[in-house]
């Protein structure tokens, strides 16, 4: 009977309020599907999106740890193998040629390879080995420095490696274990060695620059800020033998054969990811590949671990979702029995509608301020108001702040909608300015940049000088709570709302000279007016010309020189004639590299399209300078040795020419010969005997005898005159000494015996 009477009363219930229920159950239905699809979309996505992530994460990592163990080992190999091949450091080929010590010398090269050990935390220790000398001069860190024979010397790996037979070594980075004792202490360390020499014509090394970067602090370098779940990170050659490794017993291991080294070493790619199964358990392996070092940069972690979060998350979802829909039920029974909801959510409408007519009107009332669009409505205070804009005093100026680095603020964490960014650059500097107690308008009206206009009561020096001041509080404060830079341009102080538009020319011309001041500028109009107001500069065709005899010569000090003095100039330029002066080089530059490389100018590597658009992305002189550079490098680079030695029979065949015409000069000697190649006397000395096979200084006396010798058999010159002839002072003895020598016999003794020979021939 409760049963028929409970039944009763709903049926009851049901006739009484059917629409309603409808209704309820409408809406209940619409909420359960809605929120089941949302929730399993959003499931699918965090699932997807949790992956990628992860992927990324540790893609982006590994790519850290390349970029600064790549940027540390390339600086450490660039920088001693200039000075090695160059001879530019006199303490250093002191220390590799000289055949005597000198004690003041001696401690020269001390000084100077303490400088080198301490300018990066890399090295741990730099030895010269002299083989006729027999010594090594050595400095360590922490340690010190000192001078050991070879057969005493701390180290004797190296010094089998350098002495034993046939070993060929070559100027790359290798690995290997030291022991060895200091102060009674037994050391023992893991090196990456760089090992430069000089060899004797019989192959074996005669001095040598060896370098050994500490493997440890390396290790540290690559793993340096957060690697997540990261169990490995690992650098090791191409060949598959192991650079460095988180475990040290690992350092010289080949894991050529392991599955996922194989899957790296064939893959085309120069960096990626991706899943495969070590020691059992399914791992996620990063990657990026160093060409130029052949190196690859490896980070292992295990999967599971690294979807944790993600686990984790999904169940909260799957929690949350039943809360979702329970909550839905609950609210949709409440807003089915209520007539307020549709009024409401036209009432809100309706004051969206309004706050974004205003806040579009006061964009347009502004935006004409600057772009100069000056009408009546302008004047009118009563249309200020109404477009939500007030302004009490005479004069305004105005700043444009510009985002530094776009290409990173775009592919970082405003990549999705870059106006939030430029947004909160807006609402920080409007907030501050307001605390100043300014009158102060923002608009976004730039693709990088935003605009703020500033109203104030007079146009006086104390005025600028608290806005510099302000604008430079503003940037840290952009700095430390978006992590990005702005540069600042400041426009001239205008009085009357027609004047903004001028105020605000100027800030935008004075924000482009960030390619002469640097990131993070504050910039005013009258520092760089009087460079806008000039007259065009002459193009620096001389310094255009060395420049590209520089790189057809392939000599990268020439090269880095003329790109300093270009740059130099343009310090000095408008803007706009710093944009058509480099877009005139870049021209220019696409010939000669694309010549060199053999790449077509349209299409190829050096292409006009692909300079501009780098050097487009470049926002300093000096990147611009160093992107330029990097380009004639790796274009002098790519000949390779054969290039480098066809340049050294060049510079041979030039010298040969030069004792040629100037044997006779009393004063020819090796350094006026260096002085006329505009290269080092060690380094002059050391092709030129690489190349011909003797000395330069056995070549010069050789070209004098061999024309003493015909001055005595064709002319009855006295042998005073031909020593003069041939480049020896008047009665010198030294010429009848070298003659000798040379001849066996002494000059007069020499013309006798060719006479003497003639005239039993003519019997």
């Amino acid at each position: 009977m409760k049963v028929d009477r409970v039944g009763g009363r709903l049926k009851s219930l049901y006739r009484r309020n059917t629409l309603l229920i409808k209704i309820l159950s409408s809406y209940l239905v619409i909420v359960i599907v809605l929120l089941s699809v949302f929730s399993f979309v959003l499931f699918r996505t965090y699932s997807k999106k949790s992956i990628e992530q992860v992927s990324q994460t540790s893609e982006n990592f590994i790519s850290q740890s390349y970029y600064i163990a790549d940027l540390m080992l390339i600086n450490v190999y660039y920088n001693f193998y200039q000075l090695f091949i160059n001879n530019l450091d006199s303490d250093l080929n002191y220390g590799l040629y000289a055949d005597k010590s000198d004690a003041f010398a001696d401690q020269d090269v001390f000084k100077k390879l303490k400088q080198y050990v301490m300018s990066s935390p890399l090295i741990r220790s730099i030895y010269i080995y002299n083989s006729k000398a027999d010594r090594v001069i050595f400095s360590i860190s922490e340690v010190g420095e000192g001078i050991q024979t070879t057969t005493d010397f701390l180290d004797q790996d190296i010094i089998n490696i350098l002495r034993k037979p046939g070993n060929i070594v070559s100027a790359e980075y290798f690995t290997r274990k030291v022991d060895y004792v200091i102060n009674n202490i037994n050391i023992s360390e893991n090196f990456l060695t760089l090992v430069l020499t000089n060899t004797s014509n019989n192959g074996e090394i005669e001095s040598s620059l060896v370098i050994n970067l500490n493997q440890r602090i390396l290790q540290q370098m690559v793993t340096s800020g957060s690697a997540g779940d990261l169990n490995q990170v690992l650098i090791m050659y191409k060949d598959g033998n192991v650079l460095s490794h988180d475990d040290t017993s690992m350092i010289n291991t080949n894991l050529a054969n392991e599955s996922f080294t194989k899957q790296i070493m064939q893959s085309n790619n120069e960096k990626g990811s991706f899943i495969t199964k070590i020691n059992d358990k399914e791992s996620l392996v990063s990657y990026v590949k160093a060409k130029h070092l052949g190196l690859i940069f490896i980070g292992i972690g295990e999967y599971s671990k690294l979807l944790s979060s993600a686990f984790s998350m999904q169940k909260t979802l799957l929690i949350l979702t039943i809360i979702f829909i329970l909550v839905g039920i609950i609210l949709a029974a409440f807003f089915t029995s209520s007539i307020y909801n549709p009024f409401r959510k036209l009432l809100h409408k309706y004051r969206l509608d309004s706050n974004r007519l205003l806040n579009d009107k006061k964009k347009t009332f502004l935006g004409k301020l600057v772009d100069g669009e000056i009408d009546d409505k302008i004047y009118d205070k009563d249309y200020m108001m109404e477009c939500g804009v007030s302004f009490d005093n005479p004069f305004f100026l105005t700043i444009v702040l510009k985002m530094d680095s776009l290409e990173n603020v775009l592919s970082g964490k405003w990549s999705k909608d870059v106006r939030l960014v430029k947004f909160a650059i807006l609402n920080i500097a409007s907030e501050f300015f307001s605390d100043k107690r300014f009158k102060v308008e923002g608009i976004d009206n730039g693709h990088d940049y935003v605009s703020i206009i500033l109203n104030v009561n007079n146009r006086n020096d104390e005025i600028l000088s608290r806005l510099i001041d302000n604008t430079k509080e503003i940037q840290d404060k952009v700095d430390k709570y978006l992590k990005i830079s702005v540069t600042a341009g400041i426009g001239d102080t205008v009085e009357g709302v027609e004047g903004i538009s001028k105020s605000f020319q100027h800030a935008l011309a004075a924000s482009n000279y960030r390619m002469i001041f640097g990131r993070k500028a504050v910039i005013e109009y009258g520092d760089i007016a009087e460079r806008n107001n000039n007259d065009l500069h002459e193009y620096p065709y001389d310094i255009e010309k060395r420049m590209i005899e520089a790189i057809k010569e392939r000599n990268l000090r020439k090269i880095d020189k003329s790109l300093d003095e270009f740059f130099e100039m343009l310090a000095f330029y408008s803007a706009d004639e710093i944009q058509i002066t480099v877009l005139q080089l870049a021209v220019l530059l696409t010939r000669t590299l694309s010549g060199i490389a053999k790449t077509s100018i349209e299409n190829g590597e050096y292409s006009i399209k692909v300079l501009v658009s780098e050097i487009q992305t470049c926002e300093t002189l000096e990147e611009i300078k160093t992107y330029l550079y990097s380009l004639c490098f790796k274009a002098v680079e790519a000949k390779g040795n054969d290039a480098k030695e066809n340049a050294k029979t060049i510079i041979v065949s030039k010298i040969k020419n030069y004792i040629g015409m100037h044997y006779d000069d009393i004063n020819i000697s090796t350094e006026t010969v260096a002085e006329y190649v505009e290269l080092s006397c060690n380094y002059v000395r050391s092709i030129f005997k690489e190349i011909t096979g003797i000395s330069l200084s056995d070549y010069i006396t050789q070209c004098r005898m061999s024309e003493a010798q015909r001055h005595l058999i064709e002319t009855d010159y006295p042998v005073s005159r031909i020593a003069e002839l041939v480049g020896y002072p008047e009665n010198s003895k030294h010429f009848f000494t070298v003659f000798k020598k040379h001849f066996g016999s002494t000059p007069e003794n020499y013309r006798i015996s060719i006479q003497n020979n003639g005239s039993s021939k003519s019997e």
